[in-house]
């Protein structure tokens, strides 16, 4: 379990005794120690979620608990460069999106996103890592256009949709802590 991180939920909201935060922090504590993502999985996705929603007081707490799990620096620094490389590419795919609903015809005509992407070649925290956090990043997002492709993605390398949930769990948890603050 990534002790700094549920230490850290604990203080932030240790004055919070409604039914509300209690179901938040049950389900952060299940998340982080007891569902089908390693212990590295569910804190790198902690890490990018907490990023993605700014989530200042908590990312501290993802880093130590990175650096505990023998993390390299890189990959801490990645997980949260995911959300602003998923930040832009959801803005702008989300838009595509809703304006080819809008005009089928031009669907064609959009070609390329002509967006410098080449993080997602090769990622120092591997290409099934950094699907799971884009796929968590993109459903906070709201991209349905991201959160199907890397489902795809994640799917082909052999995730199960067990863990697609969790991840989405995690990220839907991360959010809705943030709006504790």
């Amino acid at each position: 379990m990534a002790t700094q991180i549920i230490e850290k939920i604990d203080s932030l909201f240790a004055d919070r005794q409604t039914t509300v935060a209690k179901d938040l922090k049950l389900n952060v504590r299940r998340l982080l120690g007891d569902s089908s993502l390693s212990p590295e999985e569910a804190t790198l996705t902690v890490l990018a979620t907490a990023k993605t929603v700014d989530f200042t007081e908590l990312l501290s707490a993802g880093r130590e608990a990175a650096t505990a799990l023998n993390l390299p620096p890189e990959v801490i620094q990645e997980a949260e460069e995911n959300a602003a490389i998923m930040g832009m590419l959801n803005v702008y795919y989300r838009t595509r999106h809703f304006l080819e609903h809008a005009d089928p015809k031009a669907k064609d005509e959009y070609g390329a996103a002509k967006l410098r992407m080449t993080s997602l070649a090769n990622p120092a925290m591997g290409k099934e890592r950094f699907e799971m956090l884009a796929f968590a990043v993109s459903c906070i997002n709201g991209c349905e256009m991201c959160v199907t492709s890397h489902e795809k993605a994640l799917m082909a390398l052999g995730v199960n949709r067990e863990k697609l949930h969790d991840l989405v769990r995690v990220a839907a948890v991360i959010k809705a802590l943030k709006n504790l603050v």
